[in-house]
């Protein structure tokens, strides 16, 4: 389906170019001339983006925007104008609009910016589509009062640990790839039991051909072998023993039967949910390395940011869910500078104060686009924070010590290491050295001192990063 753009424009000679250049592009070209007309065709009608001047006939471009982003406040705005003053820009830009474009344009400038936020808009609505499909996991999650896989894992074994107190626990989750049940957890009474850790699929086929539930004894001891099935097939199964010969009444396999459909259900979306997830993750970070990629100076950056970010995680001991949280973290961090208009973000020389006040907004932005995935508060809170300074002077809400988070302050030196040790336009790379030197001379003042003391300990028996 061809996106579709509005054009909000009064001279004739500029909508004629607009139209023809946009639909070179294969673009669905609208105009109005009016700004009253403009606003009532957005609350009628579906756009992806609208090229906006600030010189109208009737009511100015401001009003219009304003007027817009009560409508529908997602949809991306350019203001194309011939009166480009700072005061324009950052007011529209306060307003809502997404980028600023000059008379006379460069045609490959304006449709690199259109092509960015046509790709942003799109982003936005697969972001919906997932919150779509995390409501519906919501009422699973709700009836279980489970999240992910991880946790469901953990949940059954302490609830079958609390209700029958076996000697041993193991679940095991069948791998498609390799035609097995691999041990995906378990729970032992004695830290020298033994644990089988896979199973062949015709291993226990026997168990299950007329029941979900097998009850079987061995030396005065019972077994039980609980099928876990999923909506069409089965996903894994329970292996439960106990030392002595226990009484498995009728009532305790109908609470299996029932107790592993639920888990079946539970992690069957908690499984599906994860990939969706970690697949949006994934194409999230894409955009972060095409966002990089157009700078030769940052082409790169987030993956050396995770990089010095896991050598931290790792040395601290995190256990392997913080470094999941780490490492998503550190990808993601930037991703606000979609948002940022391109004459900022890749300006060779010393931003104005004005422009800066605008790259520090890129955190919040980080946050807007990632708020509808059902993503760790963690992760958010590090994108958002890993730019705060320990003595408050950070953005965006200058927080202070122990406020910011541990996530956002490995980060923030990852962030800064990397940037220090990478060429850049207007200064050249320091070596490894006079980066440490660097690090050291704000430990305690923008960066926790206790982690660059930590880091530096790191990094100078690292090679470097190439």
């Amino acid at each position: 389906m061809e996106e579709k753009i509005l054009i909000v424009e009064d001279n004739k000679e500029m909508i004629k170019l607009l139209t023809e250049i946009l639909t070179s592009e294969k673009f669905s070209v609208e105009h109005v001339s009016s700004g009253l007309l403009a606003v009532d065709k957005i609350k009628n009608e579906n756009y992806n983006l609208i090229i906006l001047d600030l010189q109208l006939p009737d009511i100015t471009g401001f009003k219009v925007l304003e007027d817009i982003k009560k409508i529908n406040e997602n949809i991306p705005i350019i203001i194309l104008t011939g009166f480009g003053t700072t005061d324009n820009i950052v007011k529209a830009i306060k307003m809502g609009a997404d980028d600023f474009v000059e008379k006379p344009f460069d045609i490959e400038d304006f449709l690199n910016k259109i092509h960015k936020y046509i790709k942003l808009k799109n982003l936005e609505k697969e972001l919906t589509k997932l919150k779509m499909i995390e409501s519906i996991l919501q009422l699973n999650r709700t009836i279980i009062t489970l999240s992910d896989s991880e946790t469901i894992l953990t949940t059954i074994l302490n609830i079958i640990d609390d209700m029958f107190a076996p000697e041993r626990i193991g679940i095991y989750i069948f791998d498609t790839k390799n035609n097995n049940y691999v041990l995906k957890k378990c729970k032992f009474k004695n830290a020298s039991q033994k644990i089988k850790v896979n199973y062949k699929d015709y291993e226990i086929e026997g168990f299950f051909k007329d029941k979900n539930v097998y009850v079987g004894k061995f030396n005065n001891g019972t077994y039980l072998k609980i099928m876990i099935k999923g909506k069409e097939k089965n996903i894994g199964f329970i292996d439960i023993e106990f030392k002595k010969e226990k009484g498995i009444n009728e009532e305790i396999i109908k609470f299996f039967e029932s107790f592993s459909l639920q888990i079946g259900i539970g992690i069957e979306n908690a499984l599906l949910f994860e990939m969706v997830q970690n697949s949006y993750i994934n194409t999230i970070s894409s955009l972060v390395k095409s966002l990089e990629a157009k700078d030769k100076y940052t082409k790169g950056h987030s993956e050396e940011v995770a990089y010095y970010a896991l050598l931290i995680g790792e040395k601290l001991k995190l256990r392997d869910e913080e470094i999941e949280i780490l490492k998503n973290s550190s990808y993601l961090h930037d991703l606000g500078k979609l948002g940022i208009r391109d004459n900022i973000l890749l300006k060779p020389g010393k931003l104005t104060k004005e422009e800066f006040e605008i790259i520090k907004q890129h955190p919040l932005i980080t946050l807007k686009i990632l708020e509808p995935l059902n993503l760790r508060k963690e992760e958010k809170e590090a994108c958002l924070y890993h730019h705060e300074r320990v003595n408050g002077s950070g953005y965006p809400y200058g927080l202070k010590d122990e406020k910011i988070p541990l996530y956002a302050k490995i980060i923030s030196i990852a962030d800064a290491y990397s940037a220090m040790t990478s060429e850049r336009p207007y200064r050249k790379k320091m070596n490894k050295k006079e980066a440490i030197e660097e690090l050291k001379k704000y430990a305690g003042i923008w960066f926790d001192k206790d982690l660059v003391e930590f880091f530096i300990n790191i990094i100078e028996q690292q090679k470097e990063v190439m």
